[in-house]
């Protein structure tokens, strides 16, 4: 799933990209995914683009008259194609633009969702939206305020982080690689953490952030739907030795998600195992 980092990047392209270009043409290759009180096809001939904007885990691109709010889920990509190219079997909307390019949205899970909002349509019908929390790569708490939220949750640090009504953007793996990086466990409760380890939480969210925009804008090619995480200290590197203590890093269950962590660097709770 994109998260933060991804999607700041992806929505910088993508404005450079289709502001002030036309769509010409509308193709629908799967409708499972579009959310849309009108065919799209009549929603969206001949809108302009005039801004392309991103909201934790979501992308809005403005049009004249209208926008699209799009979540990606786990694997929805947006594609930036000739439009005489052959459209993917995963590409459920195609917008043609009128300098011969195609913004393609492709997902092969069918879980993403496409919401086409008319003008004087608001967002409460994008689920989740409207209840975002500030952005994760650009909110103005500073260190006490975040201490105070965060402590006001009582809840364990990794399900904070993914929390989109707290912070919008975080997932599984920059929630692993802050947490690795403040060496703190994900199921410590906020509550248990002195003023030092707060410091550290907040400063490693800070910076994991941040440096992953900018090696997202490093190495991130023209094709669109590639994830980068090579810059990763433990995402994705059960086994291999911890870069801050040597430990081999592990791989375990948070509910439904993996994540990764360094035994030694971040000990559990008392009384758990891991």
């Amino acid at each position: 799933m994109p998260e933060w980092p991804d999607l700041h990047v992806v929505r910088g392209r993508l404005e450079r990209a289709l502001v002030g270009r036309e769509i010409v043409l509308v193709r629908v290759g799967d409708p499972t995914v579009l959310r849309a009180t009108k065919p799209v096809e009549t929603a969206l001939a001949h809108r302009r683009f005039t801004g392309v904007r991103h909201r934790g885990k979501f992308l809005i691109f403005d049009l004249d008259k209208g926008a699209i709010v799009v979540n990606p889920m786990l694997a929805g990509v947006f594609e930036l194609a000739d439009a005489e190219a052959k459209l993917t079997r995963t590409t459920a909307l195609s917008l043609v633009l009128d300098n011969g390019k195609d913004l393609r949205y492709r997902d092969d899970k069918r879980m993403g969702k496409v919401h086409v909002l008319d003008e004087a349509e608001g967002t409460s019908s994008v689920h989740g939206f409207d209840d975002l929390g500030p952005d994760a790569g650009d909110f103005s708490w500073n260190e006490r305020e975040f201490a105070q939220r965060a402590r006001a949750t009582r809840r364990e640090v990794r399900n904070l982080l993914q929390d989109q009504t707290f912070l919008a953007g975080i997932g599984n793996a920059y929630a692993d690689e802050i947490l690795w990086e403040a060496q703190l466990h994900p199921k410590r409760r906020v509550a248990t953490l002195s003023d030092e380890e707060m410091s550290r939480f907040y400063r490693a969210l800070k910076d994991v952030i941040a440096r992953g925009v900018l090696q997202v804008e490093e190495h991130l090619p023209p094709e669109l739907g590639t994830k980068i995480r090579d810059h990763m200290k433990v995402r994705g590197h059960r086994g291999k030795p911890c870069p801050r203590c040597g430990t081999p890093i592990i791989k375990t269950r948070h509910g439904l998600d993996d994540m990764y962590l360094c035994p030694r660097c971040q000990p559990p709770p008392k009384g758990q195992i891991r």
